[in-house]
């Protein structure tokens, strides 16, 4: 008969064995699991960086708009494909909506579907390699109802849209065929692919593809989110205070624009800016009580821009320069290319105008005298008058 103690002593032996076992067993558990989840992750991780490199801009891509711009809308486009033509239109309002803060890049995705999308594509690279991508561009979606949906490839089509353009007919052909051209058309194809387009157009916004918007209006929404989310260019700080004036005027299209409305004038009840402003109902004269202080800075307080190729209202109406109209600022009588850098200072007299240019002596001659009221530099209009505080959060006195 075994003794109490043995019997014992094997009975915890076998429970620390199959405590030894539990902990193995549970170790190797997660082990796997954490493997699983690392190997997940990883790989999500893998292809967000795939899909930042493949919605990279590259330096032959096709870019409209400011090249510096914060928001990026890239499109992967069918020349034959009806839906590519529905936004055809809607994108060229996207750009003139929004010409400093979106740029759009157009690449090729001929669907195999279509009999003429792939020798569509291959007609606008090689116009591109004349300088002529835009025309070939535009013009094959203005006229896509002519040469679309046809049975069989039809390349006399985009030779003749060629001649149209007033291309080199002999080069376009040989690019045409040309391998490089093929290359090119395919590499946007192959990068589409890997990003996951299942048809045209595809968009993707600051390298996120989106459901393709109903509208203007939705799309207009999805960028100005992220207008708002894209980070901010540390504005220069202010100097110090000053106590100066300008006069001015902006013309568009001819017609004086009016700054006397209350939403634009600073006051106890609207207090818009506390270093440059316009006050006591009067739209002629800007006040600045900072160094530092710009016309763009000024605009921009009353809900504008202005740059050098466009000055856009608070209602966001776009004037921006075009072949037949341009955006001038004359300082003062002379022309000034300043624009929204310009710092303006005491008794300026300053000009904007947008248009065909005609009836500028006369628009400068309007602009009023008005700013020498408020200036000590003029005693013999008499005394300046005070200048209430205006108030408000964010402000001093």
């Amino acid at each position: 008969m075994e003794e109490p103690n043995k019997k014992e002593d094997r009975r915890l032996s076998a429970q620390r064995k199959n405590s030894i076992t539990k902990a193995v067993w549970i170790i190797v558990a997660v082990a796997v699991v954490g493997g699983i989840v690392w190997w997940s992750s990883t790989a999500k991780e893998e292809k967000k960086v795939v899909e930042n490199s493949l919605t990279t801009i590259v330096a032959d891509d096709y870019v409209k708009g400011n090249p510096n711009a914060p928001v990026t809308l890239i499109e992967y486009l069918d020349f034959e494909c009806e839906a590519c033509g529905a936004y055809f239109p809607l994108v060229k309002q996207l750009e003139q909506a929004f010409p400093n803060d979106l740029r759009v890049v157009r690449r090729y995705y001929p669907l195999p579907g279509h009999k003429n999308s792939l020798p569509a594509a291959l007609a606008v690279e090689a116009s591109a390699r004349q300088g002529k991508y835009d025309e070939m561009h535009d013009l094959l979606f203005t006229e896509q109802e002519k040469w679309g949906n046809k049975p069989a490839p039809t390349p006399a089509v985009f030779e003749a849209y060629a001649q149209q353009l007033g291309l080199d007919l002999a080069k376009f052909k040989q690019d045409v065929a040309s391998q490089s051209v093929k290359d090119r058309v395919q590499r946007d194809v192959s990068s589409g692919t890997k990003l996951g387009n299942t048809g045209t157009p595809s968009f993707y916004l600051n390298g996120a593809k989106i459901q393709n918007p109903k509208s203007l209006e939705d799309f207009k929404i999805l960028i100005k989110a992220e207008i708002l989310k894209a980070p901010k260019v540390e504005a220069k700080p202010l100097g110090e205070k000053v106590h100066e004036h300008a006069d001015f005027a902006v013309y568009l299209n001819g017609e004086k624009f009016d700054f006397t409305p209350a939403k634009y004038q600073s006051s106890k009840e609207n207090p818009l800016n506390e270093d440059a402003h316009l006050h006591d109902g009067n739209g002629d004269v800007t006040h600045k009580h900072r160094k530092g202080i710009t016309l763009g800075y000024f605009f921009e307080t009353i809900g504008m821009k202005f740059d050098s190729q466009c000055f856009v209202t608070d209602d966001d109406k776009q004037y921006c320069n075009t072949d037949s109209k341009k955006l001038s600022m004359y300082v003062n009588g002379k022309e000034n290319t300043a624009f929204g850098n310009y710092e303006f200072t005491d008794l300026d007299r300053i000009l904007i105008t947008y248009g065909d240019q005609t009836g500028v002596a006369d628009q400068i001659t309007s602009i009023k005298d008005d700013a020498c009221l408020y200036s000590e530099k003029c005693p013999e209009r008499g005394k300046a008058p005070t200048e209430n505080c205006v108030g408000g959060l964010g402000t001093e006195c």
